[in-house]
């Protein structure tokens, strides 16, 4: 029974979504998130520190490719096996790095998980 659970339990088999909150564009191949700092604290924060009212954060080509792979349709293992055919050995140890990535990007909410076939 336990063995069962593990199988089906298997984070690989987890299909990553982008979450609405989040906005992001491409620019130069490369994605860009947006973050606007509209909260309360936020603005207070800016009346007293020079800080922008949007801030952005560039991925590098790998993080890029595993953000337009994520489409709400793909499993983990399926964007590792894309990113493998893309950038060969470069991305070894390729699971450790991807998982530890998307639970990164789940973590800042950037991202949401469904088990293979749900929705949410």
């Amino acid at each position: 029974m336990k063995e069962q659970k593990r199988k089906s339990d298997n984070f690989l088999l987890y299909v990553p979504h982008h979450s609405d909150e989040i906005e992001w564009e491409v620019k130069k191949g490369k994605v860009v998130l947006i973050f606007h700092h509209n909260k309360l604290i936020e603005k207070a924060v800016r009346l007293f520190v020079k800080k922008p009212e949007t801030t952005t954060l560039e991925l590098d080509d790998i993080g890029s490719e595993v953000w337009n792979l994520i489409d709400g349709q793909r499993t983990v293992y399926e964007i590792g096996q894309d990113l493998k055919r893309k950038f060969g050995d470069t991305v070894e140890p390729l699971y450790e790095r991807l998982v530890m990535f998307v639970k990164y990007l789940n973590k800042r909410r950037w991202i949401y998980f469904s088990r293979g076939g749900d929705n949410k």
